[in-house]
């Protein structure tokens, strides 16, 4: 067995230690950005090179979502308190992450099992996330929060339906499309 199968989820477990370790610094600190930046590279590698090495799996899936989901929750946690945020972010924010809990839930009832699907759109979020603490340095921090929560809510609602409308589980639907075209192919099967 070669050690390369490990990886992609060894990334997702680092990823949700160095989510554990942000609670511990100053937010937007010198160690806070160095735990977020490793947070962020171990999302954007565990996923290709669970595929190039063709060793993905559904638990390797449903920990790197989950490793995703807690790193960005606690990520914004921390930092949200130290900007100064408009009840509107505040609000944005608390919507964004109900609408997450939401696809969550409905994809559990449809389901029957946690269901964390990789469209496009929440990888793009995911790294649009990934920079906000970047971009706040630069542009007023509401401003950065009301333009990614627009799109946060558009990929959002999305997964909501995507989980709504699968028959079965299947983590790399690419967007609500596809999820419909996947549907349609598998009660045509079943007819």
């Amino acid at each position: 067995m070669s050690i390369i199968k490990y990886v992609p989820n060894t990334l997702s477990i680092t990823r949700i230690i160095l989510a554990v370790g942000l609670i511990f610094v100053v937010p937007l600190s010198l160690p806070f950005f160095v735990l977020y930046t490793f947070g962020g590279i171990t999302d954007m590698i565990d996923g290709p090179i669970a595929r190039k090495f063709n060793v993905a799996t559904p638990l390797g899936a449903n920990l790197d979502g989950m490793a995703d989901y807690i790193f960005a929750t606690i990520a914004v946690v921390r930092v949200a308190p130290v900007l100064e945020l408009t009840t509107l972010s505040v609000g944005i924010i608390i919507w964004a992450l109900s609408l997450k809990a939401i696809g969550l839930i409905v994809g559990y009832i449809n389901l029957k099992q946690l269901s964390l699907v990789h469209t496009f759109g929440n990888k793009t979020g995911a790294v649009l996330l990934l920079m906000f603490p970047l971009f706040q340095l630069v542009v007023d921090a509401n401003i950065v929060v009301f333009f990614l929560g627009i799109y946060a809510t558009l990929f959002l609602l999305e997964e909501v339906a995507i989980n709504a409308v699968l028959p079965e589980p299947n983590r790399d639907i690419g967007g609500i499309r596809q999820a419909l075209r996947f549907r349609r192919e598998k009660l045509t099967a079943n007819e």
